[in-house]
């Protein structure tokens, strides 16, 4: 990359080099349009040129730059968003858990886990609340309908 720069500022500086040479003994070029009446040598005719090249491309440069910065910036605040948005899902979930893990006066709910002969699994019981399972119109034992068992699992 650094070779094909330098081959290029050589034949920018070679085109420079030719139009000096090339327009020494010109007569001046008048440009006249409207209240812009200039009179002056094509070798300055062409270094304006230049300069007003190297001003449209120091723009669309700056524009780039402007463009990806602005644009990283909006990535970033929808990242950032996303894990607030997160993390307060986090929040209400564990809340909401605090909530599923005492009754209805306050007192932090008591489980009674069953005997295991394993002990991860004696232990994985006690540090969730056991809830008791509901069966849609069962509002008691009645012949058919299996009533809910605290504690068990299923």
């Amino acid at each position: 990359m650094v070779v094909f720069g330098l081959i290029l500022l050589l034949v920018a500086l070679a085109v420079v080099i030719y139009m000096w040479l090339a327009t020494r003994g010109m007569d001046p070029v008048q440009i006249s349009y409207g209240i812009l009446n200039v009179e002056i040598t094509p070798i300055w005719l062409f270094v304006v040129g230049g300069i007003t090249l190297a001003a449209a491309t120091s723009g669309l440069w700056l524009l780039a730059v402007g463009t990806r910065s602005k644009a990283r910036r909006a990535r970033e605040v929808r990242e950032l968003r996303r894990q607030a948005k997160d993390s307060d899902r986090r929040v209400e979930r564990e809340r909401d858990a605090q909530r599923l893990g005492s009754d209805a006066a306050g007192a932090p709910r008591t489980t009674q886990p069953r005997p295991a002969s394993d002990s991860s699994a004696a232990a994985d019981r006690t540090t969730t609340p056991i809830l008791p399972r509901q069966t849609p119109g069962a509002g008691g034992t009645a012949s058919g309908s299996t009533g809910s068992v605290p504690g068990d699992r299923a």
